[in-house]
Formats: C-alpha cells, sequence, structure tokens
C-alpha cells in the first residue's frame, strides 16, 4: 500500500547471471534424459529379440509366426543399412523435429524414432560431446550447436524462448515498471476516490446491463437440439475446434487465407518476397492511443482496432456479409508516425467489399503487387523489438547490396500472424520493407543467366 511503485530493477542483474546457469542445467537434463530413453529403448528391443530367439520348440505357432515374419540376416542388414544411408544424408536432429512437429502422424514419428535407433551412435556421440561442453568446458552455446545446429525446429524454438526471455527482461518489464512510478500514484488516487463514493458505485452498477441467464440458456438449448439433427455437422465442428487447438504449437496457423507470394531471394537474415495483388481493411491506432510511450494506452488502442476490423469481418457492414478470418495482421506505420492496423479481405471478395458500418472508421484498400524484403522474427513485437529488427533488416540490405529500399526507411509494416494463444517462442512475426533490386545486381544476373 505504501510503495505501489516497487522498484525491481535491482534485480536484473541477478537474472541475467543465472539465465545462464539455467540453461546450462536444462540442457543437460535433456540430455540425460535423451540418453536414457534411447539406452532403454535399445535395450528393449534387444532383450524381446532374445526372448523370441530362445523359445524354442516349446511353442510352435509363436515360432511359425517368427519365422514367417523375420528375414534372413543378411536381408535384414541390408534393409538397416538402406535406411541409415538414406537417412545419413540429413543430421539425426532433422529426423528428431519430427517428434516435435504438431501436424506429423503417428506413423511420421514412429518412423522418426526408427531412424533415431538406427542411428544411435552419432546420437550418442553428439550427446557426448555436448555433455563434455558444458561440464568440461562450460560452454552452453558449443553444446547448443551440437545438439540443435542451426535451421532446425528444435533450434528455432530454443532461440525464440531465449528471445521472449530477453524480451521480458529488457524491454516489456522495465516498460512496465516505468509505467508504473508515473502513473501508479494517479491511479492509487482515482481507485481510493472511487471506493470512497459508494453511491458513485452503486450508480454505476444499476447502469450496467442486466445479462438474462435463462435466455442464453435457452438459445445454448435451441442451438444443441438444433445440432442434434445434423450429427455431421458436430463432428465438422469437433474437427475444426481440434484442428484450430493446434495453431497452440504451430509458426504459422492452418486454416486461414493468407495472401498469395513467392520467394525470388534468400539471404542470411532476411529473404525478398514478390506479392501478388491483394485487398486490406484498415483502420488507425495511433491517435486513438493517449500516449504513444503509454504501454497500457498503446495496448488499449491496438485491442479496439482489432475489435473494429474483426466485428467487419464478422458481418458488422453494410451488406450484414460474415468472412472467414485471415492471415497475417498488418501494422502499417508510415513517414509521419501514425500506424494503421489492418487485415486481409478474403480473395472472394477482394474487389466487391461491402461498405463498413457507419461510424467505424474502416478503409478498404486494394494494394498492387509489390517486392518486399522480409525478416522474420519470435516472440512479442514490442515497440523496442520492431525497432530492433528494423534496423537489422535495413543493415542486412545495405551490406548485401542486391537490394535497396523503395520508400523512406520510416515507412515499414510488421505483419503478426499467429493467434493471440499461440506459444510466445513459436509466435511468428515479420518486418516488411518495400525493395527493389539495385541495377547493378541486376544486370550481373542477367549476365550469369545468359552464360549459363
Amino acid at each position: 500500500k505504501e510503495s505501489p511503485t516497487m522498484d525491481i530493477s535491482h534485480i536484473y542483474t541477478r537474472i541475467e547471471e543465472k539465465r545462464r546457469i539455467r540453461m546450462s542445467t536444462l540442457t543437460f537434463a535433456g540430455v540425460a534424459a535423451i540418453l536414457l530413453v534411447l539406452f532403454i529403448t535399445s535395450k528393449g528391443s534387444f532383450v524381446a529379440t532374445r526372448d523370441i530367439a530362445m523359445r524354442g520348440p516349446q511353442n510352435q505357432r509363436a515360432n511359425q509366426f517368427s519365422a514367417k515374419c523375420s528375414l534372413p540376416r543378411r536381408v535384414q542388414f541390408s534393409r538397416t543399412a538402406a535406411r541409415v544411408t538414406e537417412t545419413s544424408r540429413e543430421p539425426w536432429q532433422r529426423i528428431a523435429d519430427k517428434l516435435i512437429d504438431i501436424d506429423a502422424t503417428n506413423d511420421e514419428r514412429i518412423a522418426a524414432v526408427r531412424n533415431l535407433l538406427e542411428r544411435r551412435e552419432d546420437v550418442q556421440k553428439d550427446l557426448t560431446d555436448a555433455a563434455q561442453a558444458i561440464v568440461r568446458d562450460r560452454n552452453v552455446e558449443t553444446a547448443k550447436d551440437i545438439l540443435y545446429p542451426t535451421g532446425t525446429e528444435a533450434r528455432k524454438q530454443i532461440d525464440g524462448f531465449e528471445v521472449v526471455l530477453r524480451q521480458l527482461q529488457e524491454d516489456i518489464v522495465p516498460e512496465l515498471n516505468q509505467y508504473s512510478r508515473t502513473q501508479g500514484n494517479a491511479t492509487l488516487a482515482s481507485l481510493r476516490s472511487t471506493l470512497s463514493n459508494p453511491q458513485a458505485i452503486a450508480k454505476s452498477l444499476q447502469t450496467t446491463p442486466n445479462v438474462n441467464a435463462t435466455e442464453i440458456v435457452s438459445e445454448l438449448r435451441a442451438e444443441f437440439t438444433e445440432l442434434q439433427k445434423h450429427p455431421e455437422e458436430i463432428q465438422k465442428r469437433l474437427m475444426s475446434y481440434v484442428e484450430e487447438s493446434k495453431n497452440v504449437f504451430r509458426r504459422t496457423p492452418v486454416g486461414l487465407e493468407m495472401p498469395s507470394y513467392k520467394v525470388i531471394s534468400t539471404a542470411k537474415d532476411y529473404e525478398v518476397r514478390e506479392y501478388e495483388p491483394y485487398s486490406i481493411i484498415a483502420t488507425p491506432t495511433r491517435k486513438q492511443a493517449v500516449s504513444p510511450n503509454n504501454p497500457a494506452a498503446t495496448t488499449t488502442a491496438n485491442a479496439k482496432a482489432f475489435n473494429t476490423l474483426a466485428s467487419y469481418l464478422f458481418g458488422k457492414n453494410e451488406g450484414n456479409k460474415a468472412m472467414a478470418m485471415t492471415a497475417p495482421v498488418e501494422m502499417i506505420a508510415d513517414g509521419q508516425g501514425s500506424k494503421t492496423m489492418a487485415f486481409i479481405l478474403p480473395n472472394e471478395v477482394s474487389e466487391s467489399a461491402p461498405s463498413p458500418s457507419k461510424g467505424d472508421e474502416i478503409s478498404i484498400q486494394r494494394l498492387p503487387a509489390q517486392t518486399v524484403a522480409v525478416l522474420e522474427f519470435p516472440g512479442f513485437a514490442t515497440e523496442k523489438e520492431i525497432k530492433a529488427q528494423k534496423e537489422k533488416l535495413l543493415s542486412s540490405l545495405q551490406t548485401d547490396g542486391r537490394f535497396t529500399p523503395i520508400d523512406d526507411t520510416d515507412s515499414f509494416r510488421v505483419l503478426q500472424w499467429n493467434p493471440p494463444y499461440t506459444l510466445p517462442w513459436l509466435r511468428r512475426n515479420e518486418i516488411c520493407i518495400k525493395v527493389k533490386e539495385v541495377e547493378s545486381a541486376a544486370g550481373s544476373n542477367v549476365v550469369l543467366d545468359a552464360v549459363e
């Protein structure tokens, strides 16, 4: 009560010191767990094979079944060798990615386990090297490179988790702490004033809309009765709910319409895409915020803009036409500092979208074909993170020298692909800047094509 603006900055140093220790412990625990699973699995397979071989003539039916199912030793070895040769083209870590792929089938996971068992010597060697790097050399980064090479899904998730921790420690918590220092006293005074006036509280409760529980239950019962007449609709809804729930673990959601593009160039930190024309609905967000540096006001403004656009898609428009949800959500920034949130319109209404309802500040825009440079990053799309990623993209473009921004560098877009319930370290955010190919680079490509 006496200190609503508690200063927690003194624990940042201790958090950073303990972070690497925690990562070392988690990595070593993961190494031990994988070694234990591999040992138990290989030991169990050996015992099962030995028991079948030692049954003898006492169980004639089992022996006959084993004889039918078994292959000559030479054939078994050749098949195993063929599978090992086939999977040795890629690191075992990429095979292990199937085990954490939410969309992988059971057959694919079983095949991945078999391949890992066949390559258990490689797996055990890397696990041993990683454990030595942690215990002997105290080098977590080396162990991470051994167990989770760059480009694997496991590495992306680990890097994303570290990004989220960094954002919490360096961005989100300090921002909230600063906000509490400047606004905490005012908020506390307002709360005390409200609580000291019971008449005002009673009046506000009287103006609160009444919720008719009986009416809600009746509507739900009627809907359920109607669904019972159409079991295929129940099955369809259940499947859609299951599929949507998987988006918690997906980097890119499934089941949403997205704009079409093709990748024409890739670099270390970014890729260049050519987008086909598409339409958007947009509403401003920046001027809705009381203060751009106020995290609470910014969050409120973004939520209001999101609800406005979502209501349009769900049927609050002049045509009362409901449309499917799309992805990604775009945040557009221009050179004057104003920001706009935009939703992609489905293709079926891209050129015949209904007009917005009166009073809704929504504009419908048709975007032409465009070439953009895109840099992906995980975690939360905070103002500080967006600024850092934009500078990284501009620096990479300047270093590579193949593409250059068309507009001023203050104009850019942020694409957010995931629903709010996706795990933070799996979220897919992207910075987009319109670019054009540098003439010298384009000329060199023409010469190379002619030579080929």
